[in-house]
């Protein structure tokens, strides 16, 4: 996992690790879609997914208007030392990016947390920080 540290002129209030991670996205008339996460943040999370889970995520297409109000359950699983505990977030989607005709990125904003997966967020950020600070103090 590498950090990406957000830059002068960047958006981003926290700092993103890079992760290839399944997360599972529960919609409005239950159903399920597995898409990868790309990174995280304390803030939100970024996803890759195809043209066939954004028609499902919004019918209208999710490029043909504002989407700041669209708002879905997450499930992921984060890897904390020897276990995976499951992080349940209520996000909200704050920008799309078409990366091929086949591809899109989202990027959601964390609303909410169930479950105590606040604090489960927070181990596994701290995790990957305290890699960073040893590294830095070997070099």
């Amino acid at each position: 996992m590498t950090i990406d540290i957000p830059g002068i002129l960047d958006r981003r209030q926290s700092p993103r690790y890079k992760i290839e991670q399944a997360v599972d996205i529960l919609l409005e008339n239950g159903s399920k879609l597995t898409v990868t996460a790309r990174n995280i943040s304390s803030c939100g999370l970024q996803i890759i997914c195809d043209s066939w889970a954004t028609e499902k995520i919004d019918p209208r297409g999710i490029q043909n208007h504002a989407v700041g109000h669209i708002q879905m359950n997450t499930v992921t699983e984060l890897p904390i030392g020897d276990e995976t505990r499951k992080l349940y977030a209520n996000c909200r989607i704050m920008s799309v990016q078409r990366m091929s005709q086949e591809e899109f990125m989202l990027n959601l904003s964390f609303i909410d947390f169930e479950s105590s997966s606040e604090q489960i967020l927070d181990k596994f950020l701290d995790q990957y920080e305290q890699k960073k600070i040893v590294l830095e103090a070997i070099e």
